[in-house]
C-alpha cells in the first residue's frame, strides 16, 4: 500500500530469579522472575522500538543506546520508545502494532489486558493486538528461562500540510 512502511522488532532476554521488577510493555508484571538486561528488560518496549525504528529506516535502538554506554544501564524502556516516538512521529502516524511475548514462565494470560492498555497509551493509538504463545517446553528463542517478543508495526506516511 501506498505511504505505509513495515517494521519488525525482536528482543530476547534471560530470566533471573533476583528480586526485581518484571515490566512488559511497560506494565508491570506481578512474578517472583525478573529479566537480566542493561536497561530495565523490558523486552516488549524493545521489540517495539526496533520495529518501529525499522519501518521508519532508523537502524535500530543500539545504534541510539549501546549497551557499553553507561547513561544505558538501567535505563526505563519507556524513555527509549518516547526517543524512538519522537523520531519516528516527524514523517509517520502509527497504523497499527502486533506483538507476539513468548515464554514458558511466568504465565502472562492474566496481564495480556493489562500489557495492551499500556501499550495503547504509549503509543496513542487504539490499533495495539498483543499475542502470548508458549515455547512447549523447547530451548527456542534465548533456551527456557527468558521471554522474547515479536513486533510488528505498520506506519502510514503523514500528509503535507
Amino acid at each position: 500500500m501506498k505511504g505505509y512502511k513495515i517494521g519488525l522488532g525482536f528482543d530476547v532476554h534471560r530470566l533471573s530469579k533476583k528480586k526485581k521488577d518484571l515490566i512488559l510493555g511497560g506494565a508491570k508484571v506481578t512474578s517472583s522472575f525478573s529479566l537480566i538486561a542493561v536497561s530495565d528488560g523490558d523486552v516488549v518496549l524493545h521489540a517495539v522500538s526496533d520495529a518501529l525504528c525499522g519501518a521508519a529506516c532508523l537502524g535500530d535502538i543500539g545504534d541510539y543506546f549501546p549497551p557499553q554506554d553507561k547513561k544505558s544501564k538501567g535505563i526505563d524502556s519507556k524513555e527509549i520508545l518516547s526517543f524512538v516516538l519522537k523520531k519516528v512521529k516527524k514523517k509517520y502516524a502509527i497504523g497499527n502494532l502486533d506483538i507476539i511475548i513468548v515464554t514458558d514462565k511466568p504465565r502472562l494470560f492474566p496481564y495480556k489486558g493489562k500489557i495492551a492498555k499500556s501499550l495503547k497509551g504509549l503509543l496513542s493509538t487504539a490499533k495495539v493486538n498483543v499475542k502470548l504463545k508458549s515455547k512447549e517446553g523447547l530451548s527456542i528463542l534465548g533456551g527456557k528461562n527468558s521471554i522474547s517478543c515479536f513486533a510488528f508495526v505498520s506506519l502510514r506516511k503523514r500528509k503535507n500540510k
